[in-house]
């Protein structure tokens, strides 16, 4: 079961969870905000926490309660937007503007790089005025955490994980296939049953690439899928195929093209 960062999920986590959780790159694919905790105690250590929020309002709604029910310092807290940027060189940037609490741009950016060198970003940081005015409201509370000893994630292993999608691609291509070979050979009314299934699967097959990190021997598999999908899509000349069925096959062998672009150019 995919590990879920929230601010209920953190309080019962063990470090190498969250790292586990913080790690999948597909969560950071969607998120438009950020909560970020400093000096939160994780296994008896000071620690950085960071949550993903795919909606500032749901962001907004939970710093809110933080703030009430006192789930962690408003000083060393801090709610805001984030916007992942390419730079030049190809390298990722994650440029977080913080709107609510009272944690500072340079605190973040000092205790939060070890964690988000986890994932190759580099952040950059902002405050908002009203978040200014919070860390001086917030400026007079007392830490119980303070004399617990810091935590860095040194010992955290950085070697990639494969997730159960990624590893799963292969077997999905091989059923994908067997079924697109059944379409193409359908008379009309069993096309008609097959169509709901095979866009499903197809939609599928779409998610799980794309929440795949691209790597050099993804690029060999995608280029076999594009002949798979090309295959769909110039049957049409010959077999009535379904609009819906050939739009999709279409659609996402563009996709397929663009991120065997992307992989030419990291690998």
């Amino acid at each position: 079961m995919a590990l879920e960062l929230t601010l209920d999920a953190i309080k019962d986590m063990k470090k190498a969870d969250f790292v586990k959780g913080f790690k999948k790159k597909a969560v950071w694919k969607k998120a438009k905000a950020v909560i970020i905790l400093v000096d939160y105690k994780l296994d008896g250590k000071k620690n950085v926490i960071a949550i993903p929020f795919k909606k500032e309002t749901e962001m907004k709604q939970e710093m809110k309660r933080l703030k009430k029910e006192k789930l962690h310092l408003l000083k060393k807290s801090g709610g805001g937007s984030i916007e992942f940027i390419k730079a030049a060189d190809g390298s990722m940037e994650a440029k977080i503007e913080i709107t609510l609490g009272g944690l500072a741009p340079e605190i973040l950016l000092m205790k939060g790089q070890p964690l988000f060198d986890k994932i190759k970003v580099k952040l950059q940081a902002l405050q908002s005025a009203e978040a200014a005015a919070e860390a001086v409201e917030a400026a007079g509370e007392v830490d119980p955490n303070e004399n617990l000893p810091e935590d860095d994630y040194d010992d955290v292993d950085d070697s990639e994980e494969e997730d159960a999608a990624a590893l799963a691609l292969p077997e999905m291509a091989l059923v994908l296939k067997a079924n697109i070979q059944a379409y193409l050979k359908a008379d009309a009314t069993e096309k008609e049953n097959i169509k709901p299934d095979l866009i499903q699967e197809l939609n599928t097959f779409e998610q799980a690439c794309s929440d795949k990190e691209l790597t050099e021997g993804l690029s060999t598999f995608l280029a076999k899928v594009q002949q798979l999908l090309q295959q769909l899509e110039k049957s049409a000349a010959a077999i009535q195929i379904a609009p819906e069925v050939q739009s999709k096959a279409t659609e996402l062998l563009e996709k397929m093209s663009n991120l065997m672009a992307q992989v030419e150019t990291t690998v």
